[in-house]
């Protein structure tokens, strides 16, 4: 099993460290929190090492940017679920490395033979 945790994505034009949530919610949260050199047009990249990651987070924190915001839950290193977040409120989600994912997913039954099927 690879890493796991979270990679968090969203545009400000301040630091994502600076969102109250960082400061407010779990105490140990900011500890466990690095970034990424941003990129063009604010976007900021920030990484959990810890599952420590709530959906309510994303919720505060497209609030607090007033702009969308992505977190990839990394299972390991070769599996993520991205959940998108507008500032609608508007949810989306995708796998990463659909493949992998359903392999992880879904469970081999006892009775086949050729598991491709």
């Amino acid at each position: 099993m690879g890493s796991s945790g979270h990679l968090v994505f969203a545009r400000s034009g301040r630091l994502l460290l600076e969102a109250p949530l960082f400061n407010s919610t779990d105490p140990g949260l900011r500890d466990h929190v690095y970034e990424w050199r941003p990129r063009p047009r604010g976007w900021q990249t920030l990484q959990l090492e810890r599952r420590i990651w709530e959906d309510d987070y994303q919720s505060s924190l497209v609030e607090w940017t007033g702009a969308p915001a992505c977190v990839a839950d990394l299972s390991d290193r070769s599996v993520a679920l991205v959940t998108g977040l507008d500032t609608n409120g508007h949810r989306w989600q995708a796998w990463l490395n659909l493949h992998n994912a359903a392999a992880l997913l879904v469970e081999e039954p006892e009775d086949v033979d050729d598991v491709s099927l």
